[in-house]
């Protein structure tokens, strides 16, 4: 039975689901708040997930005190096996350069509250994701994307630590955009509150208000913090070349698989075996990693998740690779709506027949990527040397091997994809 809603929803952009407040959900959690004796402030909001809200907080133990990330996990999602503490110490056992590509979790500690018993997490702050930098609201998708011979470097770093992941017997199950940083530079790291706030503009808050009335009640913070807003990391002096990649909630060791294991990477990047048997090898990783490459590249997603339908995304998949293989095709259930047995689009008169809203038609990724900068939205103002100059376009020898590189990568039959040390040795990082 669903939970009837408490609280009046929040007006702000990128801010968590307030109902989510409830015992073995978030911990509540303002600006000024100390934990671990008084160590660590919060100093403003960096995001949030399914399972944690994450922070901008101050290390008071040392002088005015260095910028640090902290993540507050839901009470459910809380243990002491969690994947984020024993992943970075293993890959930290297995090389020693891991810190170059891993975010490291430098402390860790117990919050119990009024939902809970929450694990902290403490690790060196760092700038936003891929996909936040790519993001901007109000321009087209994909028309703001990175600069190309700086896609191609963050690329190469993204399967280089997948492939030293791989190396040591890890799945990392969640290898988006999301979970690619880069670093702050070093002048961020340098600023006062103050700067902070100057800079990257002071913590949105609305007040938290119950649906009848009555007070809110322990479970629900006073006021909800908006995340920082992706558009202020526009300036490219706040940030490094370098990225870092982070999140292994949905890793495992290769050799042992957790038993009733449940996939939990966004639909849009979602392999087929993950999608239809609940499976996420090194292979399901190698598929999430190729879609993960065109988004770098493109600036816009392979699969565009827009509509929110599982269908949408597989209609999409069809459109580009194909029929899928049996007993796939027959799980996918509305295939019918848009394709023929073989995974041709159908008429579009056929198609309108079945009531279709957005018809299918063939698609090809090397046609994706000559479209990268046809479209393009022009910006309000310079979006600084990181970003793609409006209208840039790939060149057709790129075209080929990125082409090339995506086809191998996301095939449908795990065993039938390439290796990460294939991936890694791919000339299109060399163009």
């Amino acid at each position: 039975m669903a939970r009837r809603a408490r609280f009046i929803p929040s007006q702000l952009d990128d801010v968590e689901h307030v109902e989510e407040y409830r015992p073995g959900g978030f911990h509540p959690i303002l600006v000024g708040d100390v934990f671990a004796f008084g160590r660590y402030k919060i100093v403003h909001k960096l995001g949030f997930g399914g399972s944690s809200t994450i922070w901008l907080a101050r290390d008071q133990q040392e002088g005015a005190g260095r910028p640090v990330t902290l993540k507050a996990m839901r009470a459910d999602a809380s243990s002491s096996e969690m994947p984020e503490l024993v992943v970075p110490s293993l890959l930290q056992a297995a090389f020693p350069d891991s810190a170059k590509f891993f975010q490291a979790v430098e402390d860790d500690f117990i919050v119990h509250g009024p939902n809970g018993a929450h694990q902290f997490f403490v690790s060196p702050f760092t700038g936003p994701s891929v996909l936040a930098v790519s993001d901007c609201p109000g321009r087209v998708s994909g028309s703001r994307r990175l600069r190309a011979d700086l896609a191609r470097s963050v690329a190469k770093q993204a399967a280089s630590a997948l492939h030293r992941m791989h190396s040591a017997g890890w799945v990392h199950g969640d290898f988006t955009t999301s979970n690619i940083l880069f670093r702050a530079s070093d002048t961020v790291l340098g600023w006062s509150d103050a700067e902070v706030y100057a800079r990257l503009g002071a913590p949105e808050i609305e007040e938290v208000r119950t649906r009848n009335g009555q007070p809110r009640g322990p479970h629900a913070p006073a006021d909800l913090v908006a995340s920082i807003p992706n558009a202020k990391w526009a300036d490219a002096s706040l940030l490094q070349e370098r990225i870092v990649v982070i999140d292994f909630g949905q890793s495992y060791p290769v050799a042992a698989p957790p038993a009733g294991y449940q996939p939990g990477t966004a639909i849009n990047y979602q392999s087929p075996e993950a999608r239809f048997a609940g499976r996420a090898g090194v292979e399901a990783d190698v598929w999430v990693l190729g879609c993960a490459l065109f988004e770098t590249r493109a600036g816009c997603p392979l699969f565009e998740p827009f509509l929110g339908s599982d269908a949408d995304i597989l209609k999409q998949t069809v459109e580009m690779l194909g029929r899928l293989p049996d007993p796939w095709w027959d799980a996918f259930e509305e295939c019918t709506r848009w394709f023929e047995e073989d995974g041709e689009p159908k008429s579009l008169a056929a198609q309108e027949r079945a009531g279709t809203l957005i018809p299918a038609s063939k698609s090809f990724i090397r046609d994706r990527l000559r479209a990268i900068g046809t479209e393009d939205d022009p910006p309000e103002r310079d979006e600084g040397p990181m970003v793609e100059k409006c209208g840039a376009r790939m060149g057709a020898e790129e075209v080929e091997l990125l082409g090339d590189l995506l086809e191998r990568m996301l095939r449908y039959g795990p065993e039938e994809r390439i290796g990460m040390r294939e991936v890694v040795e791919h000339p299109w990082f060399a163009v």
